[in-house]
């Protein structure tokens, strides 16, 4: 019994061994950019002793962000007050501003676990739920209806999400614990807002009868869809040339024809399908435009977007310019339409990029929850909604 307790704990040891030395390098050097080989060296362990205890990275990491979770539910419980009153998020926020790697570490995982086939994607979705759940609790004793505590928790979790995001590209710019401190201001004082009476309407369906038929797809086309595809489901780092010509059903020879390398094939999917809109007369219209593409490319540019926060990633200068293009665009529409001061007009642009940001990730993992046609267009100020923001992605 001896030996058994002493190596039960030589593993826990040893698990906790990887998850630290995990922890470092996904910070240093990104998620994706890490190899199993790269923890173990770290970890003081052989590659085969490390698969005894994880068979993927993509465990490791669900591993890691659970027991981060674990480690914060212990200290919202430890800072309930006697009424059972928990912390705001403003200072759950600056708790997870504080924890080292907390925010990257956990939107690394959120953009990858998109994917259904992601080991944490369940894990994911069920702390999705979950905080939905509680959050309606908490709300629908402040005088407002069910759906309306429903979609103020949906709205709150969505800019949260996006303003980690958000804070991983520009940190001198973003202040999360402050936009949540003054939504939970305005909440107080004015009370929960309403839901719409009905679900934000989609646009017709286009006019398929007299369509011209569509023209055969060039190798360019299906190669930069099929690069897409992997990315949404795999990151770039770990989608391979290979991968892409078999998706495609292309050669190897043709792939490398219209991109010669992987990253030539990235800058290819960012030019064509994620290229930030430069001369989009209104910004909300970027908005509009999240609601009116197939599933897999909104995953694939949620999960390029949540693993670029690394300026290390190819893709990381172009997903900045693209967000803030986004934001500054925004800002000054925001600043046009309601004669917003300049600050003012900053910080409202950083809210509604970030809700459209982390609406579309909650689609993602609850599509069947999620009306995010609603949870943008109602957020969206009266005078610029101008109609149907749109429907939700097509799941092709």
């Amino acid at each position: 019994m001896a030996m058994k307790r002493g190596s039960y704990r030589t593993g826990r040891e040893r698990v906790e061994r990887i998850l630290d030395a995990s922890h470092e390098l996904f910070i240093s050097s990104g998620y994706r950019a890490t190899s199993l080989r790269d923890i173990a060296a770290a970890s003081g362990i052989s590659h085969p002793a490390l698969l005894r205890h994880f068979a993927t990275k993509q465990e490791i990491l669900t591993a890691l962000v659970d027991r981060l979770d674990r480690e914060h539910r212990d200290w919202i419980a430890a800072g309930a007050d006697a009424a059972g009153k928990s912390p705001s998020a403003a200072e759950t926020a600056r708790r997870n501003a504080d924890a080292r790697g907390w925010i990257p570490l956990f939107t690394a995982l959120l953009g990858e676990a998109t994917s259904p086939e992601h080991p944490g994607h369940e894990l994911m979705r069920t702390r999705q739920r979950v905080g939905t759940r509680l959050g309606v609790q908490m709300l629908s004793g402040s005088g407002g209806d069910e759906r309306s505590a429903k979609l103020a928790v949906q709205q709150l979790g969505a800019a949260w999400d996006g303003l980690q995001i958000l804070s991983l590209y520009f940190p001198d710019l973003i202040d999360i614990p402050t936009q949540l401190a003054t939504h939970e201001d305005e909440m107080k004082a004015n009370g929960l807002p309403p839901a719409p009476a009905l679900p934000w309407p989609a646009p017709r369906p286009a006019d398929t009868v007299n369509a011209d038929p569509p023209p055969e797809r060039t190798s360019r086309a299906r190669a930069v869809e099929a690069a897409a595809r992997l990315y949404a489901r795999h990151g770039y780092h770990d989608t391979s040339m290979q991968a892409v010509a078999e998706e495609a059903g292309l050669t190897k020879a043709a792939l490398v024809h219209v991109a010669p390398t992987k990253r030539a094939l990235l800058d290819l999917v960012l030019a064509e399908l994620i290229a930030p809109v430069e001369d989009e007369p209104d910004p909300y219209g970027r908005l509009r435009v999240l609601l009116d593409r197939p599933r897999w490319q909104a995953a694939a540019e949620i999960v390029l977007m949540c693993e670029a926060t690394v300026p290390s990633h190819p893709a990381h200068a172009q997903m900045a310019k693209r967000l803030a293009h986004s934001l500054a665009s925004t800002a000054d529409d925001l600043a046009a339409a309601q004669s917003l001061g300049e600050e003012e007009a900053r910080t409202s642009a950083q809210w509604l990029v970030a809700l459209a940001l982390g609406g579309l990730i909650a689609w993602l993992y609850e599509p069947e929850a999620i009306d995010l046609g609603t949870l943008i267009g109602s957020a969206l100020p009266a005078a610029r909604r101008g109609g149907p923001v749109g429907a939700a992605p097509s799941s092709g």
